[in-house]
């Protein structure tokens, strides 16, 4: 049997989707439990409990709540939540969020996942490229 473009086109579909639901199904345990990683929406006023934070740098996370590469992103962070909120506190800025929308703009935000690291006065010190990062690649830029 000859594998032709369009056999090949459909299984890469089948097996993209197939991948997405697997991804979403694990990951959302962990994304509808909020207090793993304290959210401080901007515009919201939450505030991340000081004793659990770094009080001079801040991760922020660029994101769609309802993408997966940014669920995926979410769900790593997640995973190293204790020693995340050890070394910084965890902002979390989501395009659901209009009042969030001109912290996109400010910081030049075109793609998502992202996630920038600042000082306590909101000056980037660092940023990952768009995508999916690694936790301990994370961990490693905020203990620089």
């Amino acid at each position: 049997m000859a594998v032709t473009t369009k056999t090949f086109a459909a299984i890469g579909a089948v097996a993209i989707v197939a991948i997405a639901v697997v991804v979403a199904k694990t990951q959302t345990a962990k994304l509808d439990v909020p207090s793993v990683v304290p959210v401080q929406a901007v515009g919201t006023g939450a505030a991340v409990p000081a004793a659990a934070t770094h009080p001079k740098r801040k991760l922020l996370f660029f994101m769609n709540p309802d993408g997966i590469p940014c669920q995926t992103q979410w769900g790593l962070l997640n995973n190293v939540a204790d020693s995340l909120l050890k070394v910084a506190d965890v902002v979390y800025i989501k395009t659901t969020e209009p009042a969030d929308y001109p912290k996109f703009e400010a910081f030049g935000i075109r793609g998502l996942p992202s996630l920038v690291i600042t000082d306590e006065n909101g000056r980037e010190l660092s940023r990952f490229s768009p995508g999916i990062q690694p936790a301990d690649a994370v961990l490693a830029a905020l203990t620089k």
